[in-house]
């Protein structure tokens, strides 16, 4: 009996941290009209309101997405387009999508938004109208286009009010830092830098971070693992989300792996851009504690393969629930007339 109660004891911490998350089915986005897109980003701007941005659009902005859900059960009960605001002189790639590739967004209590762009790994403010302001956050040259693995850059940023921070980071390891997981390598872990700015734009503190082993087959037509999203918890923690995608060579068994995981960089140790981020002591990289993961595929007569690439915090619910709400990129539903990806919509309940 004296050795349960010392087992029960040494247990009790590990169970006052544990959270329960709920995950509410995907709702398709088709049900309310909502034209076909790239979504890869989202961000809460209040009042049901959410700027979203797609990285095949014709130009670098945003659409602004009227999302209902019922405060009982944190059901998805409406969602409306209310417009596409984009910058009115874009550039243009040779496909006519903006060549920013536009990923990550994070709205600024200021009253702008900040949008991420893979393809020039700048990250610009625009006015709530779509329109540039000029302004831009000054990142770190260790970050720059040409120090990056293609088309891996800033994926993920959000907008920390509690700490005035903006945070981003790289969607795979950078090329300075050694291997990043792909195919080939599939016992490598990726180790990212997680980055912060302050309200005048600068860098702040940077952080290391370790992924989790891959965990899906590697034996297809594409692999990717990497970050995909985060978004501030409320509290100086992060959520972040790891998107592991296997593509099979015939599509079907093809999965997508989505892990979120709340990360605490005030538990880490600072950094900087000569770190040697592989070899650090074990309590140095960002903390972070699983909420809940959840795998789509594409089966024979069932597709709910998703690729969810942004995520924000959703309202609150009754009872003190939180809400995140996910969204993913469906490639413009890509498919034929027998099979296509769908745009979802995703809510997951956090108690408290």
């Amino acid at each position: 009996m004296k050795n349960l109660l010392v087992l029960l004891v040494s247990l009790l911490p590990l169970t006052l941290l544990a959270q329960r998350a709920d995950l509410l089915p995907a709702q398709n986005l088709s049900k309310w009209n909502i034209p076909a897109g790239n979504y890869s980003g989202i961000t809460a701007l209040g009042n049901d309101r959410y700027a979203v941005v797609s990285d095949k659009d014709s130009a670098d902005g945003f659409h602004i997405f009227h999302i209902e859900i019922a405060p009982s059960t944190g059901v998805i009960t409406s969602v409306s387009d209310e417009g596409f605001f984009a910058n009115p002189h874009p550039q243009r790639a040779w496909q006519g999508w903006s060549s920013r590739d536009c990923e990550g967004i994070a709205y600024h209590p200021g009253g702008s938004l900040f949008i991420s762009g893979e393809g020039d790994q700048e990250i610009w403010e625009y006015t709530l109208r779509g329109l540039p302001t000029g302004r831009k956050l000054a990142v770190p040259s260790i970050f720059a286009k040409d120090k990056i693995v293609g088309n891996m850059g800033f994926e993920a940023l959000c907008y920390d009010s509690t700490s005035h921070l903006f945070w981003t980071t790289t969607e795979t390891t950078l090329p300075a830092d050694g291997l990043y997981v792909t195919a080939r390598t599939p016992s490598v872990i990726n180790v990212l830098r997680f980055q912060s700015f302050g309200d005048n734009l600068q860098p702040a503190k940077q952080y290391a971070y370790r992924m989790d082993v891959g965990r899906t087959r590697k034996d297809g037509r594409n692999y990717v693992y990497g970050v995909s999203g985060m978004c501030a918890y409320g509290d100086g923690r992060l959520i972040v989300v790891e998107r592991e995608l296997n593509v099979t060579k015939s599509y079907i068994g093809s999965e997508a792996v989505t892990k979120i995981y709340l990360a605490d960089p005030r538990g880490a140790t600072a950094v900087n851009d000569s770190t040697d981020i592989q070899h650090l002591a074990p309590g140095d990289y960002v903390p972070k504690r699983l909420l809940t993961s959840f795998t789509t595929k594409i089966q024979p007569f069932h597709i709910d393969w998703a690729n969810f690439e942004g995520i924000c915090p959703g309202p609150q619910l009754e009872g003190g629930r939180r809400t995140l709400l996910l969204i993913n990129d469906s490639q413009n539903r890509a498919g034929n007339r027998l099979a296509r990806l769908k745009d979802y919509l995703k809510v997951v309940v956090l108690y408290p």
